[in-house]
């Protein structure tokens, strides 16, 4: 979506009525279950060319990786019925919808809380906008309709997060990282979905940003942080390949203690290749087999 498009549909719900959140402390968020142990999805995005050509045998052919669950924001010709369908067919979870935020902007919010629940998905992440690096009035926009669409969506029994990308970390406002001065203005009900990986990349520090902002995190991308893919080959561009400058050997234990139910691997150099997913889940389970008391 156009950011022009998403600032008058913002404006208009801010217009009406739309209030920013309370200040939201580290400890909030009651409503993220701490689960006994975190299972592994994986985000669309990672194979979307290959989904381009084949979208169930794809989700089939990853379910045999070993992974349980999806998160989409491509549905490749499919309404709500026929992706949950899809998704069911290949033994997989629909762990989440990832969407922009003008789907959750007035009136596309009914129509998105439908295709939601006819999907048989309880989750949204929404993720993408590109706000102002001068204007911090543009992110408050967001940041009303964000907390309308959770206090909506949670009469419903879906929870709304916010998935950060490198510009939540690379903007800031009076010395402040527009992460942070989003999660201040945020509803609790909001919830997050980090992206360590974009976090590193946008020149923050994933652990001190967890450690302040805990028992949020039902679901995390583990998207490996790599600033140059050149001369890469399918299968080294994976979670913890060489040129990974995120350290999944902390992160992934401080996020298992944190209570994070499901990490979606999302590594995205190869998008016509399974070699990487199926890398980051190798070392995704070697990391999760070895224990996190003492990392």
């Amino acid at each position: 979506m156009l950011r022009r498009e998403f600032l008058i549909a913002a404006s208009a719900a801010a217009l009406g009525g739309v209030r920013a959140g309370a200040v939201v402390s580290r400890d909030t968020a009651a409503n993220v279950r701490v689960p006994s142990a975190p299972r592994l999805a994986f985000q669309v995005y990672a194979v979307r060319d290959l989904c381009a050509r084949d979208f169930p045998g794809t989700l089939k052919a990853v379910r045999e990786i070993g992974y349980e669950g999806v998160e989409t924001g491509r549905f490749y010709g499919l309404d709500a019925k026929g992706l949950g369908a899809a998704v069911r067919g290949a033994g997989l979870e629909l762990v989440a919808l990832q969407l922009y935020p003008h789907t959750l902007t007035e009136p596309n919010l009914k129509e998105t809380i439908r295709f939601c629940q006819d999907s048989g998905c309880r989750r949204i992440n929404t993720a993408w906008f590109k706000g102002s690096a001068e204007n911090e009035n543009d992110w408050q926009l967001v940041v009303n309709v964000i907390n309308h669409a959770a206090e909506v969506c949670a009469r419903e029994g879906i929870a709304i997060g916010y998935h950060n990308h490198d510009q939540e970390f690379s903007i800031r406002f009076d010395g402040k990282a527009v992460c942070e001065w989003l999660y201040e203005r945020f509803s609790p009900r909001v919830l997050q979905e980090f992206d360590p990986g974009w976090c590193v990349l946008g020149g923050g520090d994933p652990l001190a940003w967890l450690a302040s902002h805990r028992r949020r995190n039902p679901t995390v991308h583990v998207m490996p942080a790599i600033a140059d893919t050149a001369g890469l080959k399918p299968g080294g561009a994976g979670v913890a390949a060489p040129r990974d400058r995120a350290d999944w050997s902390r992160l992934i234990p401080a996020l298992v203690r944190d209570g994070v139910e499901w990490f979606v691997a999302k590594p995205t150099s190869f998008p016509d290749s399974l070699a990487d997913l199926a890398a980051s889940y190798r070392t995704l389970r070697g990391i999760l087999a070895s224990g996190v008391e003492d990392k």
